[in-house]
């Protein structure tokens, strides 16, 4: 099977499971829209923007933000590149350190999800630093769903500002 039929399976798995019977009533026009816009996707498009912007993802990063070369990486996380599909703020806080926890959904090479929980830090007092710690939250396409939320629109709305943004790239990418 090739990447883009993958990929199709793979989205179409991920908004069926977005998509239950407890939907509002008032939701269903909306809803239908959205799954119009999903068959229309341009698939060797949006395969070629996942490539892209796919990049290797770590258990954590530390950055010294007063020397942009010193970085700390952990291991990979998934062990092959990703892209993040949706990217939620799920809780903040301020004091000296401003931390952050954000739930996020990646599409792997192979074409599978994962909803990571990342943790991110910020000092910027006395040379200041950054650092994000992730964990694999979830693989299953069921709990994934119920975490984001059934947030399909939003899910939509990413995977189409990934396409635009290659297209502003203006630099097409082709598989031999």
């Amino acid at each position: 099977m090739n990447k883009k039929t993958e990929l199709v399976y793979a989205l179409n798995a991920l908004f069926s499971a977005c998509n239950t019977h407890e939907l509002d009533a008032a939701k269903i026009p909306q809803r239908l829209e959205t799954l119009s816009a999903i068959d229309q996707l341009d698939y060797d498009m949006l395969i070629q923007a996942i490539r892209a912007f796919a990049e290797t993802v770590y258990d954590f990063i530390v950055i010294d933000e007063t020397c942009d070369s010193c970085a700390i990486f952990g291991r990979e996380l998934f062990g092959c590149r990703a892209t993040v599909l949706r990217s939620k703020c799920v809780w903040n806080g301020t004091r000296e350190v401003l931390m952050d926890r954000y739930l996020e959904l990646y599409l792997l090479e192979d074409c599978s999800f994962a909803l990571v929980s990342c943790t991110g830090a910020q000092c910027y007092s006395e040379g200041g630093f950054s650092a994000d710690y992730r964990v694999i939250q979830s693989t299953d396409l069921d709990e994934i769903v119920q975490e984001i939320d059934h947030d399909l629109e939003g899910i939509l709305k990413e995977i189409k500002r990934l396409m635009t943004s290659y297209n502003q790239i203006g630099c097409p990418f082709y598989e031999i």
